[in-house]
């Protein structure tokens, strides 16, 4: 294979003097109904009190060569489904929870970025708490989205609040896809895994849950229990989980999921696993490369699957064979810096043909006109030859 990469093109800047985490992070892709791209990413803290509020938008109109900056909302872009409707999840914002009357605490917990987490049973909250799992749906025909709440089965009926707001449930950054057979899948990691409904084992627990009414009720159809490979990570038993899982749909009808480590303890490996019955069953996880945070996966009409991940720096590496079991070696996006941050590592693929694909990322160091480094949102083209 010969992977060629495009010249980096500037989407937005930071103001200069911004140089704190969060701020022009964490971009996401949407291909819009007339064709146009969108281009979505953070300009709040990462943190829980910062969820739900509007990110900023830029669009395209020459598949990633030039951007235009919109206001905040200004567009609105969701996954097509089989029936014609579009599909988006998003996130309300978090409340203070000093302003709520909350019931007895079920747990709290530590993290290991040392962010505690306050565990509620939500059959035990008021009635105007209950809610969550909030999507925006553009039913086949018409321009207008409608807000809806989706029914989603989970392991155990809690919800939390940490950074002293309460957090209502969703589905993580939007990641749903249409599996071939039509079934609606998303993936989840924000709950904990709990032991007999009373010991907290780890705080975080990989799931797949589906849908087959078009996202309107989701059930359990797998979960990825941690099982680290304690020779790769010597950290392994500190670890908060597996966290981020990216599914993608492989050419030899597979579906490949990767899975991340890196946590408030340092450096993990990336995991992979892959299912051969839709996600109902999964391998036992092997590390897939021993850095890697938000992985994507991305499998072009050629045939090549494209996996992106970092930290530190970027890269993307191809596998050409059908079963993505034998991988390429990683090209850099964004190389990495022995002091300072320089790069997020969250990037976010979309097609643009059977050879050529977009990768959205963050630099935290490109000149602006003046030569002053500014955190960056950036595009740039990826063309897969065989």
């Amino acid at each position: 294979m010969n992977i060629q990469l495009g010249d980096p093109v500037i989407v937005s800047q930071a103001p200069p003097h911004l140089r704190s985490w969060g701020p022009w992070q964490f971009p996401l892709l949407h291909r819009l109904e007339d064709g146009r791209l969108l281009l979505e990413f953070h300009k709040e803290a990462d943190s829980a009190v910062a969820y739900g509020l509007p990110p900023g938008q830029a669009v395209s109109q020459d598949e990633g060569a030039s951007w235009q900056e919109l206001p905040a909302g200004g567009l609105e872009a969701g996954l097509r489904l089989p029936n014609g409707d579009r599909l988006r999840a998003f996130q309300k914002p978090s409340l203070p929870a000093a302003d709520l009357a909350l019931p007895a605490a079920w747990a709290h917990l530590p993290s290991s970025y040392d962010i505690t987490y306050t565990y509620y049973r939500r059959a035990a909250l008021p009635p105007e708490l209950r809610r969550g799992w909030w999507l925006r749906r553009q039913a086949a025909g018409s321009a207008a989205w409608q807000e809806e709440q989706a029914q989603v089965e989970t392991p155990h009926d809690l919800v939390y609040a940490t950074e002293n707001v309460f957090v209502f449930p969703y589905f993580e950054q939007d990641r749903l896809h249409v599996a071939p057979d039509g079934e609606l899948l998303a993936t989840l990691y924000g709950l904990p895994q709990v032991e007999r409904d009373r010991t907290i084992v780890r705080r975080f627990l990989a799931l797949l849950v589906a849908s087959r009414d078009n996202g309107r009720t989701w059930r359990i159809k797998s979960a990825i229990p941690y099982y680290p490979d304690p020779r790769a990570d010597r950290l392994w038993d500190a670890r908060d989980g597996f966290t981020e899982p990216q599914i993608g749909f492989l050419p030899d009808g597979s579906l490949l999921a990767l899975l991340r480590t890196s946590d408030g303890n340092g450096q993990g490996p990336l995991y992979a696993t892959r299912s051969t019955d839709g996600g109902s069953s999964w391998e036992l996880p092997r590390v897939f490369d021993q850095i890697g945070v938000w992985p994507q996966l991305l499998t072009l009409q050629n045939g090549v699957t494209l996996a992106a991940y970092g930290r530190p720096g970027l890269y993307v590496r191809a596998a050409s064979d059908p079963a993505a079991r034998r991988w390429g070696r990683r090209r850099t996006i964004v190389p990495p810096r022995e002091t300072g941050h320089d790069t997020c590592s969250y990037c976010d693929l979309l097609a643009l043909s059977d050879h050529e694909a977009l990768i959205a990322y963050s630099d935290f160091n490109v000149p602006d006109r003046a030569g002053r480094p500014c955190k960056s949102i950036l595009a740039r083209k990826i063309r897969v030859q065989l």
